[in-house]
């Protein structure tokens, strides 16, 4: 089984999926978990702010990652027998067609504007070294515009999906469960 988790900046795409990951695997399943980070390019695409009119590095567009090579790994990784559920997150992996065709189930994690930004900045500040006003701007400046643009509007395409806003109101046997329902 291959399920995709996609949702915007700060949602909990990543806390989702690695729930989803010990959930399957406490019921025996060998599972591999893939986050299109892992694939984004070296030479970025870049934005032209509409709020100030400067380029930015663009972590945000669809063209941000390599989704054929993600797409190659992941195709085989699900021929080689090795795993029984595969999952991979990302932002805009519901913006690629084929990564959308190879999920068998498809789950968008929504959260509130304040509380992605809330956790983007609490997470950035401890990996990446950032300061708040960094992130902050960087968010109002680029991510907002492209999470409008792309990401948000890919919700279309999940089967379902799960509210997240003040951490998950709803436990991974939930999801565990609604997942083998849409597959049965």
């Amino acid at each position: 089984m291959v399920i995709a988790v996609s949702g915007a900046s700060g949602s909990g795409k990543s806390t989702l999926t690695a729930a989803l990951a010990e959930r399957f695997g406490a019921d025996g399943k060998r599972v591999l978990t893939v986050s299109s980070d892992k694939y984004f390019k070296k030479e970025l695409p870049k934005m032209i702010s509409p709020s100030d009119g400067r380029e930015y590095p663009d972590w945000n567009h669809p063209d941000s990652f390599d989704a054929a090579a993600m797409l190659r790994d992941l195709t085989a990784a699900r021929d080689s027998g090795e795993w029984d559920v595969i999952l991979f997150e990302g932002v805009t992996v519901f913006c690629h067609p084929e990564l959308r065709d190879l999920a068998d189930v498809k789950i968008w994690v929504n959260a509130a504007i304040e509380t992605r930004i809330a956790r983007r900045i609490a997470r950035n500040v401890v990996t990446k070294g950032q300061t708040v006003e960094f992130i902050a701007d960087y968010y109002l400046r680029c991510a907002r515009v492209r999470e409008k643009q792309y990401s948000i509007p890919s919700r279309v395409y999940a089967d379902f999906a799960v509210e997240n806003d003040y951490g998950f109101e709803f436990d991974a046997d939930a999801v565990y469960e609604k997942v083998k329902e849409i597959q049965s």
